[in-house]
């Protein structure tokens, strides 16, 4: 009875061991692996047909394995992901649980496979697909900021035998360009955004385009403190991020204007990246070189301020804007053309077009037309062989197409935004109720740049 006690003590399980892993492996690469179950003197428990874990020691985030013992053996393939020196270790569901480690193993890098930029608030994370932990820190437009850059296998570990030249982009149409290259398989790169909103950043090899490129996960670009003023005027588009042009932060000519028409003028209060910032407050202000309405102050409400002015005289005029409360704080000039009113009585049955030919006083022709009903209406323009060069199509009641007189403007450009050659063009106005056709006139207008 003693003996079969005795021997039923020895035949228990007490640890787990591994036959000598041959080293170095590679990361990602299966290697062979052989456990054994153990009782307390290192004998194979040869019984023992239960279900364990082997997993890599620093984490089964980068290689685990279900396995089965089978007569206190298991044999199979296992692959670790992270490049280091490390033990493999196995472990059951006793509990407490039975382990055991292995030798120590170096697994070596596998091939480089991809390119991985890690941005303010992530860590760089060898081992695993993404290669990245944490989230990205929001930044500031036209604040640089740092980020790393590594060349890596699959599994993001380091190859640090790579010089590569490459190239860091963004969905930021006016941030610059950045090329670098790789020290050793890591670079140190300073981008910078102009745009605020959401931006990506893009990182490729020029030496090695079949390297896996970078896409960083989507980051917040705030604007940057108020730091200058913007003036838009009728016809103008805002461009933020735009610091390069004749006229930054905005694009497009503005619409010519008439001595003594009202018009609207919108000031923003940007950062020096012309983002428009939620400002509010201080005291805005209006000013220009010509003889003009001058509207009191207003104050930014969300980084905004509104007019409504006229010019009281004819001729090429300079508009800006400063902020009285703040000092230095003033827009750059803004030209614009005035000019003189035409008699533009349109009688029940006339088109007209002013200026005719356009180009010379203004980049815009107004085309003033009356209307008997609310009409749906073609406005359409052609060149000399009949090429369709611009056309609006307008629903009943729309502007320009409401009882009444009504204007359009056309601003020398064809539907692709191109601005037309000088010479002549065909301007077609046809209006029609369900009933019938109520205008329909044909004239010819003049292009002179």
């Amino acid at each position: 009875m003693e003996f079969l006690i005795s021997l039923l003590i020895f035949s228990q399980i007490d640890h787990f061991g591994f036959a000598t892993i041959s080293s170095p492996q590679t990361a990602g690469a299966p290697c062979s692996i052989t456990v054994y179950a153990y009782d307390a003197s290192n004998n194979i428990v040869t019984n023992f047909n239960e279900p364990a874990r082997i997993y890599t020691t620093p984490g089964p985030q980068y290689g685990n394995l279900d396995i089965v013992f089978n007569n206190g053996v298991w044999q199979g393939q296992f692959t670790a992901t992270l490049a280091g020196t490390y033990t493999i270790s196995c472990q059951d569901y006793a509990n407490p649980p039975h382990t055991g480690e292995s030798n120590q193993v170096t697994f070596n890098p596998n091939s480089p496979y991809k390119l991985l930029a890690i941005l303010p608030g992530q860590t760089y994370t060898p081992g695993i697909d993404s290669g990245k932990t944490g989230n990205v820190v929001p930044q500031t437009a036209g604040d640089y900021f740092n980020v790393s850059v590594y060349l890596t296998d699959q599994w993001s570990n380091l190859i640090s035998s790579g010089n590569d030249s490459c190239q860091m982009t963004s969905s930021d149409g006016f941030a610059p360009t950045r090329g670098f290259s790789l020290n050793n398989g890591t670079a140190a790169v300073s981008p910078v955004f102009r745009t605020a909103g959401s931006q990506h950043l893009y990182t490729r090899s020029i030496t090695t385009p079949s390297l896996k490129p970078d896409t960083s996960s989507l980051i917040t670009v705030y604007p940057g403190d108020y730091a200058a003023l913007l003036v838009m005027l009728p016809g103008e588009t805002y461009l933020p991020g735009d610091t390069e042009t004749y006229t930054p932060g905005k694009l497009d000519l503005p619409e010519d204007q008439y001595e003594l028409q009202d018009f609207e003028v919108t000031v923003y209060a940007t950062d020096t990246m012309w983002n428009k910032t939620s400002t509010s407050g201080g005291q805005i202000q209006l000013f220009s070189d010509f003889l003009f309405s001058n509207p009191a102050p207003e104050s930014l409400v969300n980084g905004e301020a509104n007019f409504t002015i006229n010019f009281s005289d004819t001729g090429r005029v300079i508009l800006w804007a400063e902020d009285k409360s703040t000092s230095g704080v003033r827009s750059y000039n803004n030209y614009l053309n005035i000019l003189a009113v035409v008699d533009t009585t349109v009688t029940p049955d006339s088109f007209l077009a002013y200026p005719n030919p356009m180009g010379i006083e203004s980049h815009n022709m107004v085309f003033a037309y009356t209307l008997q009903s609310p009409s749906n209406l073609i406005f359409a323009i052609y060149d000399p062989f009949g090429n369709l060069v611009y056309r609006r199509d307008l629903a009943a009641g729309e502007e320009g197409a409401r009882a009444g007189t009504n204007r359009l403007v056309w601003n020398g450009r064809n539907e692709k935004g191109k601005r037309v050659a000088s010479g002549v063009y065909y301007v077609v106005l046809k209006a029609w109720t369900h009933t019938a056709t109520i205008f329909n006139k044909k004239m010819k207008v003049g292009v002179v740049w």
